[in-house]
């Protein structure tokens, strides 16, 4: 059985409005969920975020990827767990995700289950 999070401040950065407005509609009700469809939107947006403890970043995003975007974040908000989400892997990708400090990589399509029960296990380890 999946773990559920619930009282966690998460905010989605994805391009496809179907999966954003799916992970919002996932999240929702146990969860304060903010979804922004490019990396300029959400930047523009981020003193409004209040307390994030996930990013779920998508990599392919318009202008800035999600790597760049996860760069600008990090240092504002170093207590967050930052997730990458990708609909093309390859080892160079994960290779440098992990070394840039990414607490995941998820290959799309996923499972909403698996994804909350990564997020999960990542917010328990810092309990």
């Amino acid at each position: 059985m999946p773990r559920q999070i619930k009282d966690q401040g998460i905010v989605i950065v994805e391009d496809d409005a179907h999966i954003g407005e799916s992970l919002d509609l996932y999240f929702k009700p146990r969860n304060t969920v903010q979804v922004f469809g490019s990396a300029e939107e959400a930047l523009a947006a981020e003193a409004t975020f209040g307390n994030v403890d996930v990013f779920i970043i998508d990599y392919k995003l318009p202008a800035k990827n999600g790597i760049t975007l996860f760069q600008s974040l990090r240092t504002k908000f170093p207590t967050a767990k930052y997730i990458l989400i990708t609909g093309e892997m390859n080892y160079e990708l994960a290779e440098s995700t992990l070394k840039l400090g990414f607490d995941a990589l998820i290959l799309k399509p996923f499972d909403y289950t698996i994804l909350e029960d990564n997020i999960s296990g990542l917010i328990s380890t810092t309990a």
